[in-house]
C-alpha cells in the first residue's frame, strides 16, 4: 500500500494525539490493514475515494496490523481488513467485514458533521487567525444553509463587525431572541457601539452639518457617502448616492455611478448588494 497526502499512518508515538485528540474536533476513520491481505487494498482506496467526496470531513488513518497488533487488540480489531470510527475519542461504529461501497459510504457519513456544522468551525478557526474576510465569507454560507441558528448568527454577526459592517450587524443582533442574549451578546453589543462611535468621525460630522445648506453638492454627498463607507456605514452610503442616480444617472460624468457599484462590489455576499443592485438595475429600464 503506497502512502498518500490524505492518510496518517498510526504508530505508538502518534496513536494518542491522532485517534483520541484527533476525534475531538473531526471523525477518524481508522483502516485497520495487513500486508498479507489483498481484500485491504480495495477497501482503502474506497475510504480514499469518500474522503476526497466528503471534502475531507474526517481524519482517514491507517494501522498495520502486523506491526500494531496490540493498539488493534485495544479497540477490539482481531483481523484485516477492518474499519473502526472515532469520535470524540471513543469508537462509534465500524465494521469487520466486507459490505458494498453503499453501505461503507452510508456508515462513514452518518457519522460525518453536518456542512453548516464544519463552515461554523473553519470561521471559527479562521476569525482566530485574523483572517476576518475569509471569515466572513464561511459563515455566511453556513447561514445561508442554518439561517435560524443563532450560534451561527451570533459568529457571523462577529465576524461583520470585525469587518467593520455595521449596518448588518445591527439588524442581526436586533433579531436575536431573549434567550440568547447571554455573554457574547452583550460582547458584541459593545462591539457595535464602539464601532458606531468610531464612524462618527468629525470628517463625517463636517459633511453632514453641510446637507440641506448652501453647501450641499452632489459632491459634497459623494465625499459624505465614501466616509460612510470607510467606517461601515454601508447602507446610508449606498441610499445616498442612490438618491443622486434617481435624478441624473450620469452625474458628475459617471463619478457617481461607478463608485456606487464599487461600493456594492466590495459587499459580495451582503444581502445589501443584493437589494442596491435590483434598485440601481430598475432605474435602466
Amino acid at each position: 500500500m503506497q502512502p498518500t497526502t490524505s492518510v496518517i499512518d498510526i504508530s505508538f508515538e502518534n496513536a494518542q494525539q491522532v485517534l483520541i485528540e484527533g476525534s475531538m474536533n473531526l471523525p477518524v476513520v481508522v483502516h485497520f490493514w495487513s500486508p498479507s491481505s489483498p481484500q485491504c487494498e480495495p477497501l482503502f482506496s474506497l475510504l480514499q475515494q469518500i474522503h476526497q467526496q466528503t471534502g475531507g470531513s474526517f481524519t482517514l488513518a491507517r494501522v498495520n496490523m502486523d506491526e500494531l497488533a496490540p493498539l488493534a487488540q485495544q479497540l477490539g480489531v482481531a483481523q484485516a481488513p477492518a474499519v473502526v470510527i472515532l469520535k470524540e475519542g471513543r469508537p462509534v461504529d465500524g465494521f469487520a467485514d466486507i459490505p458494498s461501497p453503499e453501505q461503507v459510504t452510508e456508515t462513514i457519513v452518518r457519522h460525518l458533521p453536518a456542512p453548516e456544522e464544519q463552515l461554523l468551525a473553519k470561521a471559527k478557526e479562521l476569525l482566530a487567525e485574523d483572517q476576518s474576510v475569509e471569515a466572513l465569507n464561511v459563515i455566511r454560507e453556513a447561514h445561508n444553509l442554518a439561517p435560524q441558528r443563532n450560534d451561527i448568527i451570533l459568529v457571523l454577526i462577529r465576524a461583520l463587525l470585525n469587518n467593520q459592517i455595521a449596518d448588518e450587524a445591527e439588524t442581526l443582533l436586533n433579531g436575536l431572541p431573549l434567550e440568547d442574549q447571554q455573554a457574547d451578546f452583550h460582547e458584541l453589543k459593545s462591539q457595535l457601539e464602539l464601532l458606531k462611535a468610531a464612524a462618527e468621525s468629525p470628517e463625517i460630522k463636517a459633511l453632514e452639518s453641510k446637507l440641506n445648506t448652501a453647501d450641499d453638492s452632489a459632491e459634497l454627498r459623494l465625499s459624505l457617502a465614501i466616509q460612510y463607507s470607510q467606517a461601515g456605514r454601508n447602507q446610508e452610503a449606498l441610499e445616498l448616492l442612490l438618491a443622486i442616480l434617481q435624478k441624473d444617472l450620469e452625474c458628475l460624468d459617471g463619478q457617481i455611478k461607478k463608485n456606487f457599484l464599487d461600493m456594492l462590489a466590495t459587499l459580495n455576499g451582503d444581502p445589501l448588494s443584493s437589494q442596491y443592485r435590483r434598485k440601481y438595475f430598475s432605474l435602466l429600464y
